[in-house]
Parts: structure tokens; sequence; C-alpha cells
């Protein structure tokens, strides 16, 4: 473990130029509302592989409203099997009518859109206190008429202290696209270094650091209070470019979880908001 935080930390030193940004985002809303500080938080839909979890099995699908017109729709399926959970997961990030010009003018030469999709297959297991994790991803990417394809990989770990205090790491985005028109674009190379604590009674409190390739070092922070067996309340912040405050909450009606969550964003740039619905169940 000391090995990987070493390597962790001693990353954010040799990252440069990036794409694909869509990569970066979590699949959920829950993960939305608590500002992205879920490395170490234990979830179906977990960016770290090594916190993925599903009690029997899972299925849950989002669908976010991003700023000027993007969206992103994310499937995932979850099954536990001992001490090992596997996954399956698809997304597509979205967004069309583009104006294409080569120059100034009033009027555009017409319009395209920007297509990036992912499939994954993820795979953790439990092993006393830690568990580890890994996800092979194929990736599409497509810009008006040019299209390039890709591999990519993320590793990582969750450590617990005791059922309370749990560390956690990951390192994403590993791999390379294929060249689109005449340049291959680069994955976006990530290190997130978390923690979660359940200590407090009936509220869960998360804290995360972000290095992604060519961009800036990031703080992020989240918490969910939990008034009743039914309700969750979130919140987070991040010092993010462009994003700082989010919100949202929870609604469990059986095996049905519901979670939304409300991303500002500063700079005219408008709200996101995502939902996202998850069937649990021993038996689907």
């Amino acid at each position: 473990m000391r090995l990987l935080l070493a390597v962790l930390l001693a990353l954010p030193v040799t990252l440069s130029a990036t794409g694909l940004p869509s990569l970066r985002l979590s699949g959920g809303a829950r993960a939305a509302a608590l500002a992205e500080a879920v490395t170490a938080l234990p979830d179906a839909q977990a960016l770290n592989p090594a916190a993925l979890q599903s009690h029997g099995q899972s299925a849950a699908f989002s669908h976010a409203a991003w700023i000027q017109g993007t969206r992103q729709d994310y499937l995932h399926l979850a099954w536990a099997r001992g001490q090992s959970v596997w996954g399956l997961s698809g997304q597509l990030w979205q967004t069309d009518d583009l104006e294409r010009r080569t120059g100034p003018s009033t009027t555009p030469l017409g319009y395209f859109g920007v297509y990036e999709g992912a499939a994954g297959l993820s795979y953790a297991r439990r092993m006393n206190r830690l568990r580890v994790g890994l996800r092979l991803n194929v990736i599409r990417q497509s810009i008006s008429t040019d299209n390039a394809s890709g591999a990519g990989a993320d590793f990582g770990l969750i450590y617990a202290i005791d059922s309370r205090l749990h560390f956690g790491a990951s390192l994403r985005n590993l791999g390379s696209m294929g060249k689109l028109n005449s340049q291959a674009t680069d994955l976006p190379l990530e290190a997130r270094l978390g923690a979660a604590y359940t200590g407090l009674t009936d509220l869960l409190i998360t804290i995360e650091a972000q290095q992604a390739r060519d961009g800036d070092f990031t703080f992020h922070l989240g918490a969910e209070y939990r008034p009743g067996e039914r309700l969750r309340l979130r919140t987070g912040y991040q010092n993010a470019e462009n994003r700082n405050l989010s919100a949202g909450l929870g609604l469990v009606t059986g095996r049905w979880i519901i979670d939304y969550a409300y991303v500002p964003f500063s700079s005219g740039l408008g709200d996101a908001h995502r939902i996202t619905l998850v069937l649990e169940s021993p038996s689907l």
C-alpha cells in the first residue's frame, strides 16, 4: 500500500495534455452531490473499481443534463460472488448542434456533434481489511465525421482502518486512443486519494484530493445526513474551476433508491442536474 501511495503522490509531476473529459465524470447522482469525493466510499457505481459494492445484485441507470446542452447516460450492473464483486458498465456522453465555422461569419457552415462512449468490465475483491479492484474499458470517440477507438484501465484499493474509517486510492484512465483524424487524444489520466468516515451519528463525511493530467490539483469534501430510514440529504464542495458547491438527496423505497444531484457552474455556464435509479436485490 505504501508503494502505491508513493506513486500516486509522485504522479502529478509527470502529467501533461488531455482530452475525453467525460471519462472523469462519476456515474451516479450520489457522487455528484458529494462533489465527487467518493474514492473511499463503497458504491454500486463507484469510480474507484475497488469500491464496487453490491448486496447480491444491483442495476442502476443515470441521466445527467450537463451544461450547454451536454447529456450523459450511464448504465451499471453489479453482482457479488463471495468476497468478489463483478460489474458491467456503459456510458454515452454527447452534445449536438455545435456550429461549424472555418473563420468569422454571421451564419455557420453547418452543425456537428461530439460523442464519447465507454464500456467497462470491473472486478473487486475483499481481502480482510483491504479491497482491490480493476476496471478495463473500451472507448469510442466521435467528433463530426472523425472517429477513434481506444482502451483504458483503472486500478484502485480501499483500506479499512476500522468499520468507521476507510481510505481509498485510485489511478484512472491508463491507456491510449487511436488517431482522431491525424492526432490521437490523450486519456484524462488522474490520481485520487480519499477517506470516508461514518463515526458520527447518521452522518457520513468524505474528503478527497485529485490530480488529473494537464489539470489543477483539487480538493473535494462531501457530507451525507440520514434524518430517517428513507431519506438522505447530501452536499459537497470542491475548488475545481467553475464548480464549487453541490447538493442532492436520496430516497429509499423498498428495493429502489432514487438519487438526485444539483451542480451549479459559474461563469454563466448554467446548472447540471442528475438523477439515478438503483435497484438492489439478492435475485434480480
